[in-house]
């Protein structure tokens, strides 16, 4: 694991000068961070290439949610099923972050973890279909990642 890069890579994007000036004109930082800049963060941190399909990276999914938030699962209706079986293969990294980013925790819960919840989705993914929807969303709880997941490293404020 490339902890010390990857870390790095996220402190460019967390630029203090920056987030300065969202908040001296009244913007949020909510979102400073967009769901690609945390796919490269892991894909830096496991030194994988992201994917045209399926998971994220070539061995995992990467799902990212201010702390204590849920992280959202989306399956589209051509692949939905096989992504599930995907997602029970791959290992899932969960980044949680605090409103101005200055903790973020990153936990790992390995596929097979998942593989009972997973499946659950499966016959709300076919009724979701049969209704002519195009994508079908749910979502992994905190409390579930937390609770299941091992926490790999923590970025916190006073860190250097």
């Amino acid at each position: 694991m490339n902890i010390s890069k990857a870390k790095a890579f996220l402190r460019t994007r967390l630029n203090p000068e920056v987030i300065k000036t969202y908040k001296q004109y009244g913007f949020s930082i909510n979102g400073l961070v967009s769901s690609s800049d945390w796919g490269v963060f892991a894909a830096i941190l496991f030194d994988e290439t992201k994917k045209t399909s399926g998971s994220d990276l070539q061995n995992y999914e990467v799902k990212s949610a201010i702390d204590g938030g849920s992280f959202e699962y989306q399956y589209h209706k051509n692949s939905g099923f096989a992504k599930i079986e995907e997602d029970k293969r791959v290992k899932h990294l969960f980044i949680s972050y605090d409103r101005d980013y200055k903790n973020i925790y990153v936990r790992i819960i390995e596929g097979k973890q998942m593989s009972e919840k997973l499946d659950l989705w499966k016959e709300g993914l076919q009724k979701n279909y049969d209704q002519g929807n195009q994508r079908y969303r749910k979502s992994i709880s905190y409390g579930f990642v937390k609770k299941q997941g091992r926490l790999l490293f923590e970025l916190l404020e006073n860190e250097e």
